[in-house]
């Protein structure tokens, strides 16, 4: 688990989860940088998939030392009460190289929304960044056999994709669909009526 920043000035930021054997990487948009916000986000995926489906996904997290990640036992607790629904567990002191899987891809979200081009993450809508997540985890990979991670994940456990899919509004883009840009994610806004990002 980790998060991705926009512009410093920015309020809302990304909360990034990473599947290591799917390579899927779900994305929840959090008001602000802090540990209540991170629980409340993990509260209501766990609520929108269920509580099974989200513990066979994201029953071990781990995570860096950062402040919004301090609070164990709020991100531990299950919403729906009774036991945990996760244990968390941090990488050491200046070694966030030990979730490297995680830090890596994020180069695939930072295609859609790149650094040092004036987008600000406040401009972001849930429609946003379910339209980058389905773009992201829909690229065939090749250390998945040119399967995709949503297709990867599909195979292994289809109920819970399923359900973090419909939580997050994600779905599965055909190859010649794909479009991995900034320009993809500015076309899709306005459609909708909304003005570029960048």
């Amino acid at each position: 688990m980790d998060t991705v920043l926009g512009k410093a000035r920015d309020e809302q930021c990304l909360l990034t989860l990473f599947l290591r054997p799917c390579k899927v990487q779900p994305v929840l948009l959090l008001p602000k940088k802090a540990s209540g916000a991170v629980a409340s986000a993990l509260d209501s995926l766990e609520r929108a998939m269920g509580k099974h489906p989200f513990k066979r996904l994201f029953g071990i997290i781990l995570t860096d030392n950062g402040v919004e990640f301090a609070d164990t036992a709020a991100i531990e607790a299950s919403a729906f009460g009774g036991d945990a629904r996760c244990k968390v567990y941090y990488c050491d002191v200046r070694a966030s190289q030990q979730k490297g899987a995680c830090e890596r891809n994020h180069v695939e979200l930072r295609k859609m929304l790149p650094k040092r081009r004036g987008i600000s993450f406040d401009d972001l809508t849930e429609r946003d960044y379910a339209f980058v997540m389905s773009h992201v985890n829909s690229q065939p990979r090749p250390s998945l056999m040119g399967m995709s991670p949503l297709g990867m994940l599909r195979a292994a456990d289809e109920e819970a994709r399923d359900a973090l899919c419909v939580a997050l509004g994600m779905e599965e883009i055909p190859f010649d669909a794909l479009a991995l840009t900034l320009d993809a994610v500015n076309a899709q806004r306005a459609e909708r009526g909304l003005g570029p990002l960048a």
